[in-house]
């Protein structure tokens, strides 16, 4: 069973730390949230919070993990988790507002 997004997620890499201890990048982000990769695994359910930088400045964040795949170190392959944001980051809203004005690519099918 797969849900349904409430906003459009847009490929994006940020750097980001977690607790200001663990650092690690988005995969993609939105409104609503964003997938992180790392090496550590966060269990569905677990508080966490953090920063993103965008431009050089620190954009704060408070989220709960959704849910979470881990990854494998034999192979140097991280871990992936879903966080949804408690609140939309205030910092995150022009980046969002350009990434809105861009064209959108269309698959062929």
């Amino acid at each position: 069973m797969t849900t349904r997004r409430s906003t459009l997620r847009r490929a994006l890499r940020l750097p980001m730390s977690l607790g200001r201890r663990l650092p690690a990048f988005t995969a993609d982000v939105s409104r609503g949230g964003f997938q992180a990769e790392l090496p550590q695994l966060f269990l569905p359910g677990s508080k966490v919070h953090g920063y993103f930088l965008v431009d050089g400045a620190e954009v704060n964040f408070t989220g709960t993990v959704a849910w979470a795949e881990a990854g494998s170190p034999m192979t140097s392959v991280f871990s992936r988790m879903g966080v949804a944001f408690d609140a939309v980051p205030e910092g995150l809203e022009p980046l969002f507002v350009q990434l809105d004005g861009r064209r959108k690519r269309v698959k062929a099918r």
